[in-house]
């Protein structure tokens, strides 16, 4: 069950302004948090209206947004989505998705982060795999667009591979996009509500998952890359603009073209040779010396109950929180604790 301060998951949920909700419960539920960026959100609505399988709801919920978001959900005219915005802004994702937990009704959640897109046949995958393994969470590796050189705008994107386990289960020292999950409600309400940044020296998402893993969770990979992500945080200055003409191509290729995730694969499929080549020629001396320092740290922080990054993230940043922090300024945005001054038309300053 989740804190006090959040409902249960099983409670029913408060109408919001994107429209009544469907009168059965859909098999699973979507959830996107989100925050000013309405013309990133409509490409992300549109992949999960897409998808190959119609018993869903999708719940927008916004972090105190400012911009045309509402607007946004309610030009899909689809009873299926709806919008709810937060009265106070939390500055990251855990409370907008612990709002999503709360009104859920699917037998099944997933999460889509703003910024990221599905592939159509994500939802009906993962169900079925979740399925066949009896699994209590699965996740698709995720193909991410790399950005572009300094200089190089415009330029054809190129990918890679992330969220490739060992094996098949799960392992909290590989990094998993929340975008690319789906889990039981069961599971979602045994785990509890994502915890705030503030209190964690890695991401909320990953302490969710490292939480999950900890409990016992069966957490299985389905093996085709079903999720393109497009990360804002990999982005300087990301949140000083309206829109993305990144996102823009993609969302067009995506839809458009029938040989774009082949094509992506090929370009992720030669960037990850292209790494593993630059370990095996000593080109990346520092980075091979880096992991053979992560190895034991990791495994004891394992052994201790702890995170197998927290170790390292509070090395590097000091104080819970400060992960969070920096990724939001490298975003244009200012750290945590400081509610973000906004101006019209979806930039953030």
């Amino acid at each position: 069950m989740l804190h006090s301060q959040d409902c249960m998951l099983c409670h029913t949920p408060e109408p919001s302004s994107g429209g009544a909700p469907m009168s059965s419960p859909p098999r699973v539920t979507v959830i996107i948090a989100t925050y000013n960026r309405a013309r990133l959100l409509a490409h992300a609505v549109e992949s999960v209206r897409r998808q190959t399988i119609s018993d869903w709801e999708l719940l927008v919920v916004g972090d105190a947004c400012t911009d045309d978001s509402a607007a946004v959900v309610a030009a899909a005219a689809d009873p299926r989505v709806q919008f709810v915005n937060l009265p106070l802004n939390a500055g990251e994702q855990s409370a907008p998705n612990n709002e999503g937990l709360r009104r859920a009704r699917g037998g099944c959640v997933a999460f889509l982060n703003h910024d990221d897109l599905f592939f159509p046949d994500h939802l009906e995958r993962a169900l079925a795999h979740l399925d066949h393994e009896k699994a209590d969470f699965v996740w698709s590796p995720l193909l991410v667009a790399l950005p572009a050189a300094d200089g190089a705008g415009g330029a054809a994107e190129t990918f890679r591979l992330s969220g490739v386990p060992f094996g098949a289960d799960y392992d909290p020292r590989i990094f998993v996009f929340a975008s690319s999950w789906v889990c039981t409600r069961a599971l979602a309400e045994r785990v509890g509500p994502w915890r705030p940044a503030r209190e964690l020296f890695v991401s909320p998402s990953q302490d969710w998952l490292f939480r999950a893993w900890t409990s016992g969770a069966r957490m299985r990979v389905q093996r085709r890359p079903t999720v393109l992500a497009v990360p804002s945080s990999a982005r300087a200055g990301s949140y000083l603009v309206a829109g993305s003409d990144e996102h823009d191509r993609i969302a067009a290729a995506m839809r458009d073209d029938p040989t774009f995730r082949t094509r992506a694969l090929e370009s992720a499929a030669l960037s990850g040779e292209r790494d593993a080549n630059a370990y095996r020629f000593g080109a990346r001396w520092g980075e091979s010396l880096r992991a053979l320092v992560f190895r034991p740290v990791a495994a004891a922080a394992l052994a201790l109950g702890v995170h197998p990054y927290a170790p390292f993230a509070a090395l590097r940043y000091g104080r819970r929180g400060n992960l969070v922090s920096a990724i939001r300024r490298k975003s244009g945005l200012p750290a945590l604790g400081r509610r973000p001054a906004t101006s019209s038309g979806g930039r953030t300053s």
